[in-house]
């Protein structure tokens, strides 16, 4: 919850008058009732020029990367109960930015873990490392029951840069990628005669 102070006259939401002899604060049930921050005052003539630093350099250049999305799939297209089903990531684990900037060239080394959110209740990961298919993945998963699940990957993805010298962590980004609709099927045996 947060407080905040309504102008002379209305409260923000609801246009209830307020009692100009006695101001009180409004309390905000929602976060998303709060009013925006304060947008920044103009630099006056003789204001000094803002200093960029190579922190804000990398983190700016961080935001911007395209970073690369895991495209899963399952083969062959749908899982059999009680079978382990193969989940291949078809993604990178590791990625090397460059980019020339004023303090020098800047490197950024990301790394990428997965997330499997499996669609029946169950998760798995982090995983630090590509899912493959049959017989060598490890990214693994037994359904229980048959039906449609959708399939979510998620990538979690964290960095470090260096400029001129310096150097840090980013903060974590992420891509997702997913398989709608995934069929898992039961097999039984059928005795002919």
């Amino acid at each position: 919850m947060t407080t905040g102070y309504y102008e002379q006259g209305t409260s923000p939401s609801d246009g209830v008058p307020a009692n100009p002899a006695n101001p009180q604060p409004f309390i905000y049930a929602n976060m998303a009732d709060s009013y925006p921050p304060c947008p920044q005052a103009p630099r006056q003539p003789g204001d000094p020029t803002p200093v960029e630093t190579p922190r804000m350099v990398a983190a700016r250049f961080w935001e911007q990367v395209p970073l690369p999305k895991p495209e899963p799939s399952i083969a062959p297209g749908r899982a059999i109960t009680g079978k382990l089903a193969y989940l291949e990531t078809n993604g990178e684990i590791t990625h090397t930015y460059t980019n020339d900037t004023t303090f020098g060239p800047l490197h950024i080394v990301a790394k990428g873990s997965y997330t499997v959110d499996w669609g029946d209740g169950e998760t798995s990961g982090p995983h630090e490392f590509e899912g493959k298919p049959w017989p060598n993945g490890r990214i693994t998963h037994d359904y229980l029951e048959i039906g449609s699940y959708d399939i979510v990957v998620t990538e979690r993805w964290t960095a470090t840069w260096q400029v001129g010298g310096e150097g840090g962590n980013l903060r974590t980004l992420q891509t997702t990628g997913r398989i709608a609709d995934f069929p898992v099927e039961q097999l039984q045996a059928v005795i002919g005669r």
